[in-house]
């Protein structure tokens, strides 16, 4: 299957940057003239008088302020390819033998593309494009080489900022402000495609709310404007130059563009950009909780006829959650006041607020709201939680035949056969059926239930009473609280009626 192939963001080889254009106030642009100290602004071009559409007076005032990325780095050996596609263009000088027989070092040069937004010589481009270079250089439009350096990166939206000297009245672009993208408008990419510095490309939106591999910090705007390798850090504008987008991925089977490109949408990377420049690095907002969706089976449990909100599955102890009073089961439902759809939502609005901001939550606790007050944190790299699988069999019981789970209490043996830790208190999944309501649940072996409806179950027999008393009170689902390795987190059990 084609993969959604995101350039660098996880193995981190250099790619490219494409540059844009120098675009001031209400889609005017900045462009090199007579007179260096004070660049004119020109106006972005209009339609035809037929009424026809043509983008060569766009891409005529654009082109200058576009550059190309040239990176190079010293590696052992080739990279692997990551299943997210990588579209930077790079090829390997000839290896250094290392008088073993082996390749020893090789030399890797990355091409990519990068535009100018201001006029000191800042220029914007993805973090995976310059990730780990040993040295940088751009391309400018007349094909002069200057050197370049790091001011700073952003891996978690894959953006970078580069400085150079740049040449007397060099035009650059600025970000669109309050453009209302919708699907089916025209855009416009520029960029360094295989090293082709200026290629131009043109198509629509194609979709808008696509989730970048974080899932967290930015919903991109999807474009069927071919971009291929090289295209990775060039601006896509509107047809009134504004930059709308950074080009970051591409979805493709063969490596190659079919049409579908992703670009970081132009507020996301405008706040990313000026954090950059200013300190050289970004800051974000952090509560220290998980959190997880509210499915409808969740909800169910909960009383709640909608799926809206972000249910805490975990409070990190010592964290600006905890201080604050959070709870594992609160379900968060308004942040200052606006109301939180999911927990990405809720990610990504903690994330935009500074940390030593103070943030009321509204959250959902035992059918009641209350209002909690944090001091915000500031958030560091993400902690990554694997899972495990499989178990014996037993006879059937009730929890085995309704909803095609078992379960044993935690001995000793079970916790060194399972590597459950010490501290941990529940009762234990040994297996689970195929295609049963615990695996729709996320039920697996190895994973320690906690809690059923709020309450700590310690016994299989526990358990099986909780169970069979919320069927016979009417219920359609229970809520578990659940723990795998260090993760906790909550699910709702569907049980079988009657």
């Amino acid at each position: 299957m084609s993969e959604l192939k995101t350039k660098n963001f996880r193995n981190g080889l250099l790619a490219g940057i494409a540059a844009s254009v120098a675009l001031a106030g209400a889609g005017a642009l900045v462009l090199p003239g007579a007179s260096a100290q004070a660049p004119r602004l020109v106006a972005p071009p209009p339609a035809a008088v037929d009424g026809s559409l043509s983008f060569a007076d766009l891409v005529e005032r654009v082109a200058p302020a576009v550059v190309s990325v040239l990176v190079e780095r010293e590696i052992e050996r080739p990279p692997i390819p990551d299943p997210f596609q990588e579209f930077f263009q790079f090829r390997f000088g000839a290896p250094q033998d290392d008088g073993f027989g082996g390749g020893g070092l090789q030399r890797l040069e990355a091409e990519g593309s990068g535009f100018f937004v201001d006029g000191q010589g800042h220029i914007v481009t993805n973090n995976h494009v310059v990730e780990e270079a040993d040295e940088i250089k751009v391309r400018l439009s007349d094909g002069k080489e200057i050197p370049a350096k790091l001011v700073g990166a952003d891996p978690l939206t894959d953006l970078a900022v580069l400085k150079v000297e740049p040449p007397k009245g060099q035009a650059f672009v600025q970000f669109a402000d309050g453009v209302n993208l919708r699907v089916g408008d025209w855009v416009v990419a520029v960029g360094n495609p295989f090293g082709l510095g200026g290629t131009v490309t043109s198509g629509i939106v194609s979709a808008i709310g696509g989730q970048n591999r974080e899932g967290q910090f930015l919903d991109f705007i999807q474009i069927d404007a071919p971009i291929n390798r090289g295209n990775s850090g060039g601006p896509t504008f509107d047809l009134k130059g504004r930059v709308v987008g950074v080009n970051t991925a591409i979805y493709s089977p063969t490596g190659g563009s079919v049409g579908i490109g992703f670009a970081i949408p132009s507020k996301v990377a405008k706040e990313t950009v000026a954090q950059l420049i200013a300190s050289g690095s970004v800051t974000r907002g952090w509560l220290g909780v998980s959190i997880q969706p509210v499915t409808t089976e969740i909800a169910a449990a909960l009383g709640r006829k909608e799926t809206k909100g972000a249910l805490v599955a975990e409070v990190l102890e010592g964290t600006p959650a905890h201080k604050a009073g959070f709870e594992s089961g609160d379900l968060v439902l308004r942040l200052n006041g606006n109301a939180i759809d999911s927990p990405r939502d809720l990610t990504r609005r903690i994330s935009a607020l500074p940390p030593g901001d103070k943030a009321k939550v509204t959250v959902l606790r035992n059918g009641a709201t209350r209002d909690l007050v944090v001091t915000l944190g500031q958030r560091d790299a993400d902690d990554k939680v694997a899972a495990n699988d499989e178990a014996p069999s037993k006879s059937e019981d009730a929890l085995s035949k309704d909803v095609g789970l078992r379960v044993a209490d935690l001995t000793d043996p079970m916790r060194q056969q399972f590597r459950v830790a010490e501290g941990v208190n529940g009762v234990l999944v040994t297996a689970v059926r195929p295609g049963s309501a615990a695996e729709q649940a996320g039920l697996q072996p190895g994973v320690v239930i906690l809690q059923v409806d709020g309450a700590p179950v310690t016994s299989t027999a526990a358990l099986k009473k909780k169970v069979a008393d919320a069927k016979a009170a009417g219920k359609e689902a229970v809520l578990l609280r659940l723990q795998l390795g260090q993760a906790k987190q909550f699910s709702a059990l569907t049980i079988k009626k009657g």
